[in-house]
């Protein structure tokens, strides 16, 4: 991108690298990269965005981006070993999140479930589960939901204590 600024109002002007920008006696004029000339005023001078905002612009992008990979990796499914030594994997989206909390509080009186009663695997096996599996299986969803919290705000702070550009995007998660 390229950047000027209106010396009569002070706003900025951003254009694309394929701007054609000539300077005759310092006065600006743009053309498209067709050669067409852009309708902008004469009054336009090269402007260099301040670091500061760069930076500050760079720390929003990297937590965005930091935030949406928290999400993702909150909803991995997660393995479980079941009290009949089955292991398996299971989803971690919000719906099955839902369904285990809503079997918890159905079953908690009695801290038994119904004889027959399954938790449905990743690969659709349906896995004998216990009062005590549907608890472990909470659990290790909560695990992995703390250890991405933790990851992510170590991630932050280290965003938001960088002191370049370079630096901000090299923060990834991992």
């Amino acid at each position: 991108m390229q950047y000027f600024q209106n010396t009569v109002d002070l706003k900025q002007w951003a254009f694309e690298d394929d701007v054609v920008v000539t300077n005759t006696n310092g006065v600006y004029s743009f053309q498209s990269a067709a050669g067409i000339p852009l309708n902008v005023p004469t009054t336009l001078v090269p402007y260099s965005i301040p670091a500061s905002v760069l930076l500050a612009a760079a720390q929003m992008a990297q937590i965005t981006s930091l935030s949406q990979a928290y999400a993702t990796a909150c909803l991995a499914p997660v393995s479980y070993t079941s009290k009949g030594n089955i292991t398996k994997t299971y989803q971690a989206d919000q719906n099955s999140i839902d369904n285990l909390t809503w079997m918890l509080l159905t079953f908690s009186s009695a801290q038994t479930t119904p004889s027959g009663f399954y938790w449905i695997a990743l690969d659709n096996t349906q896995v004998p589960f216990t009062f005590a599996d549907l608890q472990g299986l909470a659990a290790a969803l909560g695990t992995q939901g703390a250890s991405a919290f933790a990851q992510f705000q170590l991630l932050k702070a280290q965003v938001k204590a960088a002191t370049t550009v370079a630096d901000v995007q090299a923060i990834v998660w991992s």
